[in-house]
């Protein structure tokens, strides 16, 4: 009977997987109209048809501590898994991102099964953990890679990967400013600087206070400066006091993104999504002293930011740790704000990382891989 069976199962364990997941259920059903889908995703997923297990909520666990408190938790899940696996016999698994928790299960399945494996968006094993690279050596059929140096990097280690683009861009379409202006009632005449601290609450608590500072002191330079902060739907500001002149968007943060002249964004998945919108930032990142000091001993990149390590250069500024002060912001944001060309280089300079990464329809192309894999099986 699995030879027409149309169940794929398919795990996303963080919020953005589950946006990346919802837009390629989209794309596979384009293609197969009978696809099921049962797994592990969030509310686009299971808004897209997903059956699943288990909330979303309950996987993303950050750090080290947190995680070994919840093992248990993650030790029953996976055999819950492995038990809907032999129950509905998928053609195929996709597994989204998420290493820690996916690399680990993607093992024991194919200890009980013999289902062909995509892992859809790599773990960013070139700047982490190499040594997970045997795991997906031994276990996965297909790697689906959404940088392209990734491609070379998995080549050069003896794994073919195939590069099919980055699934942000099927996510989001792009607003004319005077509508974002007008929906987040600023004016388009005015600079807009725009304030994204991250998803996280512990990138709240770093980020905040900081950005507010630093927006106090362009403030007083620039009375005519709007601020607006973008603030992820799931966050309390519980002891953050914002002053009355910075614009709160809850709603649809993005867009406040989309409407900045500049923005401070906490390095991660923000900067590909301000790259997208052409904004230019200054990207910042502080971290626990502890968990910056054990990162330093992996990381083996140069920068921090996403749209820095794919231009492998510095095209945006950033400042990680100690070195993000009041002072470093708000000078590099006065010497940003008093020269247009520098922006507008700025501007020419995200173009190119969006050309680099625009897989014109990632999910699609993904899709079609994930299809032709039962095929040749």
């Amino acid at each position: 009977s699995t030879q027409y069976s149309k169940t794929f199962f398919i795990v996303a364990g963080e919020k953005s997987a589950d946006n990346h997941g919802a837009v390629l259920m989209q794309a596979i059903r384009t293609l197969n109209p009978k696809a099921q889908f049962v797994g592990i995703g969030g509310k686009k997923m299971l808004k897209v048809g997903l059956k699943s297990l288990e909330k979303i909520e309950r996987l993303s666990i950050m750090g080290f501590i947190e995680v070994i408190k919840h093992l248990s938790f993650f030790h029953k899940l996976i055999k819950k898994i492995l038990e809907e696996i032999k129950f509905i016999q998928p053609i195929q698994i996709i597994l989204i991102d998420y290493p820690g928790f996916n690399l680990r299960l993607a093992k024991k399945i194919k200890d009980h099964f013999n289902i062909p494996i995509t892992y859809y968006i790599s773990p960013q094993l070139w700047a982490w953990k190499e040594g997970r690279i045997e795991i997906i050596r031994k276990y996965i059929d297909q790697m689906l890679v959404i940088f392209p140096f990734e491609e070379r990097w998995y080549k050069e280690r003896g794994i073919k990967a195939s590069f099919v683009g980055h699934p942000i861009f099927d996510e989001w379409s792009l607003t004319s400013k005077d509508n974002l202006c007008s929906d987040l009632k600023l004016n388009c005449n005015e600079l807009i600087i725009t304030l994204y601290p991250g998803s996280r609450k512990q990138e709240l608590d770093r980020h905040l206070p900081l950005f507010i500072k630093s927006a106090e002191v362009l403030k007083n330079k620039w009375p005519n400066i709007q601020f607006i902060l973008g603030l992820a739907n799931e966050l309390k500001l519980n002891n953050h006091t914002v002053p009355d002149w910075i614009m709160i968007e809850n709603d649809n943060p993005i867009k406040a993104l989309e409407c900045a002249d500049l923005a401070f964004v906490a390095s991660g998945s923000a900067t590909l999504e301000a790259a997208i919108f052409n904004t230019p930032m200054i990207i910042v990142y502080k971290m626990n002293q502890l968990s910056w000091y054990i990162s330093r001993l992996f990381i083996k990149v140069d920068y921090a930011g996403m749209v820095n390590i794919i231009a492998d250069e510095k095209i945006m500024p950033e400042y990680i740790q100690e070195k993000a002060t009041v002072k470093a912001i708000t000078n590099e944001a006065i010497e940003i704000i008093s020269d247009r060309n520098k922006r507008e280089e700025m501007k020419s300079k995200l173009l190119c990382i969006k050309e680099k990464l625009k897989g014109d329809g990632a999910s699609m192309k993904a899709a079609e891989k994930i299809l032709s894999l039962i095929h040749s099986k």
